[in-house]
């Protein structure tokens, strides 16, 4: 689990499916995940080493915000 809070790139052979259970639980309750820490963003996207290799991957299947919807974001704004 301390990999997984502490480090930019993580370690897999550390890392247990348990801890990655609870770093998913730790992220949906803090939202730490998404853009703006707000619970209806989109998933923060990142070309750091721990969205790529850990938390892409844990929400897959989720929203993810792209450069399209951002600027439609900024657009809607005006």
């Amino acid at each position: 689990m301390w990999e997984l809070l502490t480090r930019k790139k993580v370690n897999n052979r550390l890392v247990t499916s348990n801890d990655l259970k609870q770093y998913k639980t730790i992220l949906e309750m803090t939202n730490a995940h998404l853009e703006g820490y707000e619970p209806d963003a989109n998933v923060f996207t990142s070309e750091g080493l721990k969205f790529r290799d850990v938390i892409s991957k844990l929400f897959s299947g989720t929203r993810q915000g792209g450069v399209e919807a951002a600027l439609r974001r900024e657009w809607v704004s005006y």
